[in-house]
């Protein structure tokens, strides 16, 4: 699957794919949204909530890595240190 396949599926079958084959990177929070970001394959999925409920309201995909910069100091990156230490 790539980001076309996946924007142009329905909200119900895009969080069905966030479930079964996303990958959660990470969270932030933005205002009143809290927002979950995901990779799915070579692209990325936000999927934003209203703080105060705990539904969706919209879930945004993207593949520039230039839109992870929100993210950065909150992904745990420990684990490569571990690997290239081995090497």
């Amino acid at each position: 699957m790539d980001i076309r396949d996946f924007n142009f599926m329905d909200g119900m079958a895009k969080t069905e794919v966030l479930s079964t084959e996303g990958v959660y990177l990470a969270e932030r929070n933005d205002g009143c949204f809290r927002i979950s970001l995901f990779q799915v394959n070579d692209f990325y999925v936000e999927i934003y909530y209203q703080k105060t409920r705990s539904f969706y309201i919209c879930i945004r995909s993207f593949e520039e890595v230039s839109e992870l910069f929100p993210y950065l100091d909150k992904i745990d990156i420990s684990e490569v240190y571990k690997v290239i230490d081995r090497v």
